[in-house]
Protein backbone atom coordinates (compact mmCIF):
# COMPACT_ATOMS: atom_id res chain seq x y z
CA UNK A 1 0.00 0.00 0.00
CA UNK A 2 0.95 3.42 -0.64
CA UNK A 3 3.24 5.27 2.29
CA UNK A 4 1.14 6.84 4.90
CA UNK A 5 1.62 10.68 5.73
CA UNK A 6 3.83 10.77 8.57
CA UNK A 7 4.64 13.69 11.01
CA UNK A 8 8.02 14.47 9.88
CA UNK A 9 8.11 17.88 10.70
CA UNK A 10 7.10 18.61 14.31
CA UNK A 11 8.43 22.39 14.61
CA UNK A 12 4.94 23.62 12.78
CA UNK A 13 2.86 21.33 14.84
CA UNK A 14 4.33 22.89 18.23
CA UNK A 15 1.43 24.04 20.49
CA UNK A 16 -1.43 22.53 18.78
CA UNK A 17 -3.32 19.50 20.44
CA UNK A 18 -3.85 16.19 18.78
CA UNK A 19 -7.17 16.71 17.27
CA UNK A 20 -5.55 20.44 15.73
CA UNK A 21 -2.39 18.21 14.28
CA UNK A 22 -4.31 15.74 12.61
CA UNK A 23 -6.87 18.78 10.72
CA UNK A 24 -3.87 20.72 9.78
CA UNK A 25 -2.62 17.12 8.28
CA UNK A 26 -6.29 17.05 5.95
CA UNK A 27 -5.80 20.47 5.10
CA UNK A 28 -2.36 20.23 3.93
CA UNK A 29 -3.40 16.76 2.47
CA UNK A 30 -6.36 18.78 0.43
CA UNK A 31 -4.03 21.16 -0.53
CA UNK A 32 -1.43 18.79 -2.15
CA UNK A 33 -4.26 15.78 -3.19
CA UNK A 34 -2.12 13.53 -0.84
CA UNK A 35 -3.50 10.46 -0.14
CA UNK A 36 -4.43 9.59 3.35
CA UNK A 37 -5.48 6.58 5.67
CA UNK A 38 -8.44 6.05 7.94
CA UNK A 39 -10.66 3.43 9.52
CA UNK A 40 -14.07 2.92 9.27
CA UNK A 41 -15.66 3.20 12.47
CA UNK A 42 -19.37 3.64 11.55
CA UNK A 43 -22.15 3.67 9.31
CA UNK A 44 -24.39 6.69 9.07
CA UNK A 45 -26.58 8.00 6.46
CA UNK A 46 -26.09 11.89 5.42
CA UNK A 47 -27.15 14.32 4.01
CA UNK A 48 -25.57 16.72 1.21
CA UNK A 49 -28.09 18.77 -0.44
CA UNK A 50 -31.42 17.36 -0.84
CA UNK A 51 -29.75 13.86 -1.23
CA UNK A 52 -29.38 11.32 2.07
CA UNK A 53 -26.60 8.76 0.89
CA UNK A 54 -25.29 5.99 2.97
CA UNK A 55 -21.54 7.14 4.24
CA UNK A 56 -18.67 5.12 6.38
CA UNK A 57 -17.51 7.16 9.54
CA UNK A 58 -13.91 7.87 9.27
CA UNK A 59 -11.57 8.30 12.00
CA UNK A 60 -8.20 9.98 11.10
CA UNK A 61 -6.30 10.49 13.88
CA UNK A 62 -9.27 11.81 16.15
CA UNK A 63 -10.83 13.47 13.36
CA UNK A 64 -14.30 11.76 11.90
CA UNK A 65 -15.30 12.15 8.32
CA UNK A 66 -17.83 10.75 6.10
CA UNK A 67 -16.73 8.42 2.89
CA UNK A 68 -20.03 8.98 0.59
CA UNK A 69 -21.17 5.44 -0.53
CA UNK A 70 -20.81 6.41 -4.03
CA UNK A 71 -17.23 7.51 -3.67
CA UNK A 72 -15.97 4.44 -2.04
CA UNK A 73 -15.42 2.65 -5.34
CA UNK A 74 -16.94 2.28 -9.12
CA UNK A 75 -17.46 -1.24 -7.77
CA UNK A 76 -20.92 -2.12 -7.09
CA UNK A 77 -21.36 -3.16 -3.21
CA UNK A 78 -24.79 -4.79 -2.10
CA UNK A 79 -23.85 -3.23 1.35
CA UNK A 80 -21.29 -1.13 3.72
CA UNK A 81 -21.38 -3.33 6.65
CA UNK A 82 -18.43 -5.53 5.90
CA UNK A 83 -16.30 -2.95 5.53
CA UNK A 84 -16.32 -1.76 9.42
CA UNK A 85 -13.05 -2.21 11.29
CA UNK A 86 -11.39 -1.72 7.59
CA UNK A 87 -8.40 0.79 6.96
CA UNK A 88 -9.32 2.65 3.48
CA UNK A 89 -7.55 4.91 1.37
CA UNK A 90 -8.57 8.68 0.71
CA UNK A 91 -8.31 12.07 -0.58
CA UNK A 92 -9.92 14.78 1.21
CA UNK A 93 -13.10 16.40 -0.89
CA UNK A 94 -13.86 19.37 1.21
CA UNK A 95 -13.80 20.51 5.09
CA UNK A 96 -16.19 21.61 6.54
CA UNK A 97 -15.72 23.72 10.21
CA UNK A 98 -18.13 26.17 11.95
CA UNK A 99 -17.28 29.26 13.06
CA UNK A 100 -15.19 29.65 16.35
CA UNK A 101 -13.92 26.16 16.04
CA UNK A 102 -10.59 25.40 15.08
CA UNK A 103 -11.36 21.57 13.70
CA UNK A 104 -14.66 19.77 12.03
CA UNK A 105 -15.14 16.80 9.54
CA UNK A 106 -14.46 16.31 6.16
CA UNK A 107 -15.88 14.30 3.25
CA UNK A 108 -13.55 11.79 1.70
CA UNK A 109 -13.21 10.45 -1.97
CA UNK A 110 -11.87 7.04 -2.14
CA UNK A 111 -12.19 6.55 -6.00
CA UNK A 112 -10.16 9.84 -6.57
CA UNK A 113 -7.57 8.32 -4.54
CA UNK A 114 -6.98 4.99 -5.88
CA UNK A 115 -6.67 6.97 -9.38
CA UNK A 116 -3.56 8.40 -7.65
CA UNK A 117 -2.18 5.10 -6.79
CA UNK A 118 -2.57 3.45 -9.94
CA UNK A 119 -0.99 5.90 -11.68
CA UNK A 120 1.64 5.94 -8.94
CA UNK A 121 1.71 1.64 -9.27
CA UNK A 122 2.29 1.69 -12.87
CA UNK A 123 5.16 4.07 -12.51
CA UNK A 124 7.08 1.60 -10.28
CA UNK A 125 5.50 -1.96 -10.43
CA UNK A 126 7.69 -4.91 -11.18
CA UNK A 127 7.32 -8.88 -11.35
CA UNK A 128 7.85 -10.09 -7.74
CA UNK A 129 7.10 -8.04 -6.12
CA UNK A 130 4.78 -7.87 -3.16
CA UNK A 131 1.55 -6.16 -2.30
CA UNK A 132 -1.02 -6.28 0.23
CA UNK A 133 -4.62 -6.34 -1.99
CA UNK A 134 -8.10 -5.23 -1.18
CA UNK A 135 -10.74 -7.69 -1.81
CA UNK A 136 -13.65 -6.00 -3.63
CA UNK A 137 -15.58 -8.70 -5.23
CA UNK A 138 -15.96 -12.97 -4.16
CA UNK A 139 -17.78 -15.29 -6.16
CA UNK A 140 -16.88 -19.19 -5.74
CA UNK A 141 -14.41 -19.33 -7.92
CA UNK A 142 -12.64 -15.62 -8.05
CA UNK A 143 -11.57 -12.83 -5.87
CA UNK A 144 -11.92 -9.08 -7.49
CA UNK A 145 -9.14 -7.47 -5.84
CA UNK A 146 -7.33 -3.95 -5.84
CA UNK A 147 -3.89 -3.93 -5.76
CA UNK A 148 -3.04 -0.01 -5.40
CA UNK A 149 -5.75 0.81 -6.97
CA UNK A 150 -5.20 -1.75 -10.16
CA UNK A 151 -8.56 -4.03 -10.74
CA UNK A 152 -7.06 -7.57 -10.75
CA UNK A 153 -8.71 -10.34 -10.48
CA UNK A 154 -7.26 -13.81 -8.72
CA UNK A 155 -8.73 -17.32 -9.45
CA UNK A 156 -9.32 -19.29 -7.00
CA UNK A 157 -6.37 -22.10 -8.30
CA UNK A 158 -3.69 -19.16 -7.76
CA UNK A 159 -5.25 -17.91 -4.23
CA UNK A 160 -3.94 -21.65 -2.37
CA UNK A 161 -2.53 -25.13 -2.47
CA UNK A 162 -5.75 -25.93 -1.09
CA UNK A 163 -8.99 -25.79 -3.94
CA UNK A 164 -11.48 -24.22 -2.23
CA UNK A 165 -15.21 -25.03 -3.48
CA UNK A 166 -16.52 -21.36 -2.76
CA UNK A 167 -14.31 -18.94 -2.35
CA UNK A 168 -17.41 -16.66 -0.29
CA UNK A 169 -16.97 -19.27 2.66
CA UNK A 170 -13.33 -18.56 2.78
CA UNK A 171 -13.51 -14.64 2.87
CA UNK A 172 -15.37 -11.12 3.12
CA UNK A 173 -15.21 -7.97 0.90
CA UNK A 174 -12.93 -5.74 2.45
CA UNK A 175 -10.53 -8.09 3.67
CA UNK A 176 -6.68 -7.97 2.85
CA UNK A 177 -4.51 -10.59 0.99
CA UNK A 178 -0.76 -10.40 0.17
CA UNK A 179 -0.19 -11.16 -3.39
CA UNK A 180 2.62 -11.07 -5.90
CA UNK A 181 3.24 -9.74 -9.02
CA UNK A 182 3.47 -12.80 -11.50
CA UNK A 183 2.70 -10.76 -15.07
CA UNK A 184 2.55 -7.24 -15.88
CA UNK A 185 1.90 -5.14 -19.27
CA UNK A 186 2.01 -1.78 -18.51
CA UNK A 187 -0.74 0.98 -20.14
CA UNK A 188 0.08 2.25 -23.62
CA UNK A 189 -1.77 5.57 -23.85
CA UNK A 190 -4.32 5.11 -26.39
CA UNK A 191 -3.55 1.25 -27.02
CA UNK A 192 -3.50 -0.63 -23.66
CA UNK A 193 -5.23 -0.02 -20.17
CA UNK A 194 -2.82 -2.48 -18.75
CA UNK A 195 -2.66 -5.60 -17.61
CA UNK A 196 -1.65 -7.47 -14.35
CA UNK A 197 -1.74 -11.24 -13.02
CA UNK A 198 -1.28 -11.94 -8.82
CA UNK A 199 -0.81 -14.83 -7.02
CA UNK A 200 -1.61 -15.55 -3.17
CA UNK A 201 -0.39 -19.56 -3.48
CA UNK A 202 2.81 -18.62 -4.92
CA UNK A 203 4.05 -17.22 -1.50
CA UNK A 204 2.79 -20.06 0.47
CA UNK A 205 5.33 -23.68 0.75
CA UNK A 206 4.81 -25.61 -2.14
CA UNK A 207 2.52 -29.23 -0.18
CA UNK A 208 4.18 -31.08 -2.88
CA UNK A 209 7.98 -30.64 -0.93
CA UNK A 210 6.04 -33.07 1.38
CA UNK A 211 4.96 -35.92 -0.70
CA UNK A 212 7.83 -37.43 0.10
CA UNK A 213 6.19 -38.72 3.56
CA UNK A 214 3.74 -40.51 1.65
CA UNK A 215 3.96 -43.98 -0.52
CA UNK A 216 2.00 -46.06 -2.29
CA UNK A 217 0.09 -49.19 -1.37
CA UNK A 218 -0.20 -47.64 2.22
CA UNK A 219 -2.46 -46.21 4.29
CA UNK A 220 -3.43 -43.03 5.88
CA UNK A 221 -6.34 -40.82 7.50
CA UNK A 222 -7.05 -37.88 5.78
CA UNK A 223 -10.00 -35.35 5.94
CA UNK A 224 -12.75 -35.25 2.82
CA UNK A 225 -12.96 -31.80 1.01
CA UNK A 226 -15.17 -32.15 -1.82
CA UNK A 227 -17.53 -34.73 -3.33
CA UNK A 228 -17.78 -34.49 -7.13
CA UNK A 229 -20.76 -37.45 -8.61
CA UNK A 230 -18.11 -36.98 -12.25
CA UNK A 231 -15.35 -37.27 -10.42
CA UNK A 232 -15.56 -39.15 -7.01
CA UNK A 233 -14.34 -37.93 -3.04
CA UNK A 234 -11.37 -35.95 -2.51
CA UNK A 235 -9.54 -36.57 0.44
CA UNK A 236 -7.24 -33.62 1.82
CA UNK A 237 -3.84 -35.34 3.65
CA UNK A 238 -2.55 -32.00 4.09
CA UNK A 239 -3.71 -28.60 3.28
CA UNK A 240 -2.46 -28.91 -0.62
CA UNK A 241 -2.26 -32.60 -0.85
CA UNK A 242 -5.57 -33.81 -1.67
CA UNK A 243 -6.50 -37.96 -3.29
CA UNK A 244 -8.68 -38.46 -5.54
CA UNK A 245 -11.15 -41.58 -5.11
CA UNK A 246 -13.50 -43.54 -6.36
CA UNK A 247 -16.82 -44.04 -4.54
CA UNK A 248 -16.34 -46.96 -2.19
CA UNK A 249 -17.81 -50.16 -2.38
CA UNK A 250 -20.44 -50.62 0.26
CA UNK A 251 -20.87 -46.68 0.44
CA UNK A 252 -24.90 -47.03 -0.32
CA UNK A 253 -27.26 -45.63 2.15
CA UNK A 254 -23.82 -44.11 4.03
CA UNK A 255 -23.67 -40.23 4.60
CA UNK A 256 -20.47 -38.61 3.77
CA UNK A 257 -19.58 -34.90 4.35
CA UNK A 258 -17.43 -32.30 3.95
CA UNK A 259 -14.82 -32.70 7.08
CA UNK A 260 -15.33 -36.25 7.98
CA UNK A 261 -12.21 -38.43 8.85
CA UNK A 262 -11.97 -41.52 6.54
CA UNK A 263 -8.67 -44.06 5.61
CA UNK A 264 -7.58 -43.88 2.35
CA UNK A 265 -4.97 -46.84 0.47
CA UNK A 266 -3.29 -44.31 -2.25
CA UNK A 267 -2.79 -46.49 -5.49
CA UNK A 268 -0.42 -44.01 -7.30
CA UNK A 269 1.51 -41.00 -6.88
CA UNK A 270 2.11 -38.86 -10.49
CA UNK A 271 4.73 -36.51 -9.54
CA UNK A 272 4.78 -34.97 -12.88
CA UNK A 273 0.99 -34.17 -12.73
CA UNK A 274 1.00 -33.85 -9.36
CA UNK A 275 -2.14 -35.89 -8.62
CA UNK A 276 -2.89 -38.91 -6.00
CA UNK A 277 -5.58 -41.22 -6.64
CA UNK A 278 -6.49 -44.13 -4.00
CA UNK A 279 -9.51 -46.12 -2.51
CA UNK A 280 -11.43 -45.37 0.67
CA UNK A 281 -11.19 -47.70 2.95
CA UNK A 282 -14.79 -48.15 4.96
CA UNK A 283 -14.39 -49.02 8.84
CA UNK A 284 -15.79 -52.63 8.08
CA UNK A 285 -13.64 -53.30 5.35
CA UNK A 286 -10.62 -53.25 8.04
CA UNK A 287 -8.80 -56.71 8.85
CA UNK A 288 -8.18 -56.93 12.69
CA UNK A 289 -10.07 -56.96 16.14
CA UNK A 290 -12.24 -54.57 15.30
CA UNK A 291 -13.86 -56.40 12.08
CA UNK A 292 -17.04 -58.72 12.66
CA UNK A 293 -15.09 -61.03 10.25
CA UNK A 294 -12.44 -61.44 11.96
CA UNK A 295 -14.79 -62.28 14.98
CA UNK A 296 -16.96 -64.46 13.54
CA UNK A 297 -14.06 -66.57 12.07
CA UNK A 298 -12.73 -66.70 15.96
CA UNK A 299 -15.61 -68.03 17.22
CA UNK A 300 -16.17 -70.27 15.13
CA UNK A 301 -12.38 -72.03 15.15
CA UNK A 302 -13.47 -71.78 19.46
CA UNK A 303 -16.40 -73.91 18.63
CA UNK A 304 -14.52 -76.35 16.44
CA UNK A 305 -11.71 -77.23 18.98
CA UNK A 306 -14.43 -77.76 21.67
Amino acid sequence: MAARLGNNNTEEFDGLNNEEIAWSKLRDAKNRKRVLFARAVGLEDVVFGSLSMPCLKLNFDGIFGYLPQNKIDNYEFKGLHSFLGKTFEFVVEELITEEGNKTGTFVANRIEALRILSNRFWNTAQTDRIYEAFIRGIDPYNLYLLVEGVAVRMNRTEVDYSLYEDLREIFNIGDSIEVKITSIEKPEEGISDGFLEVSARILNKDPWDNIVNYKERSFYLGKLTRIRPDLGFFIELEPGLAVLCNVPPGAHGRKFKKGDELEVKISTIDKEERRIRGLIILPRNRIGASSKNFRNSVLRRGASRG
